[in-house]
């Protein structure tokens, strides 16, 4: 009972910090996108360098870079981590430029879209309901397409870079620490580049860009750690529930935090991707329950 209430707790506060992280990069909106991802990469990996030092974990990632490249996957790793910047830019990008209301959308799109490639690459059958659930969130983004006039792709591509990225981690599974100082150290020689050649300079947005920008380390390591201790921790059908949290908040964040408008197209659109997570939710839980009968006759038998 006690690790499950630190679980859902940390799973909570994970989620809760995702939801408002829009707040924080909306504040770095004078510095180029781009050099935000750079920063954060950088900092990231000082975070992660002074954590593995007081875990005494170095060793550890010295080896796990050894198994994987005798095992040939750590391209798998450097995959991940190209899919995980990509997917960081696109969203510090759209919520610098009035976009945070379509960024919550391609996290509500993100459960679905996952469900999608299980089909396409783990070849799982798709339930009617896991159908009709896809349809009216294809219809949603049919439906932002007409409205916009233009393919909703920074949506699309930040809710596939994502979901590309939980199919890696769950092919190479790794500690959570350990996974991201993987990932950084891929990434993080391209960012370091980028930035010794960006005209931008760390410190001429004033003191306290300046502060935000070394905070972004551990902006991005701390929800990942509260993230790590909920999964080991809690059923993975109450973490399902949970994850909406996130893309709820930051809906509610842009609307009445960034001021962002929701017209009644975008409302529109919502809905129909709400119906669909209410059907794949919905299904979900009936599977649940369906399942767990045989586990709850069986101790009731003893």
């Amino acid at each position: 009972m006690g690790n499950t209430r630190v679980g859902v707790t940390s799973g909570l506060l994970a989620y809760v910090f995702w939801g408002v992280l829009g707040i924080f990069w909306e504040l770095l909106h004078a510095v180029p996108a781009l050099d935000t991802l750079a920063y954060r990469i950088v900092w990231s990996l000082v975070t992660i360098f002074v954590v593995l030092l007081f875990q005494n974990s170095w060793r550890t990632v010295w080896q796990t870079i050894v198994t994987l490249t005798q095992n040939r996957k750590i391209l798998w790793i450097m995959l991940s981590g190209l899919l995980i910047t990509v997917n960081w830019y696109i969203y510090i990008y759209m919520v610098t430029h009035n976009q945070a209301t379509e960024a919550s959308l391609g996290y509500y799109m993100m459960p679905l879209m996952n469900v999608a490639i299980a089909v396409l690459f783990l070849h799982e059958r798709l339930s009617p309901a896991k159908m009709i659930a896809l349809l009216l969130v294809v219809i949603g983004v049919v439906l932002l397409t007409k409205q916009t006039g233009a393919l909703p792709l920074s949506t699309l591509l930040m809710a596939a870079s994502f979901c590309l990225y939980s199919l890696i981690k769950k092919q190479v599974p790794l500690p959570a620490t350990i996974s991201l100082a993987l990932e950084t150290l891929c990434v993080a020689p391209f960012a370091a580049i980028y930035l010794l050649l960006s005209p931008h300079i760390l410190t001429q947005n004033g003191p306290t860009v300046t502060g935000l920008i070394i905070a972004s380390g551990a902006v991005t390591i701390v929800p990942l750690a509260l993230f790590a201790v909920a999964t080991k921790n809690t059923q993975f059908m109450t973490l399902g529930f949970i994850q909406y949290l996130n893309p709820t908040m930051q809906l509610l964040v842009a609307v009445f935090v960034l001021h962002e408008p929701l017209s009644w197209h975008k409302i529109v659109v919502f809905v129909f991707i709400w119906a669909g997570i209410a059907v794949f939710v919905l299904e979900s839980v009936y599977q649940y329950r369906r399942l767990s009968q045989p586990h709850d006759a069986l101790r009731q038998s003893r």
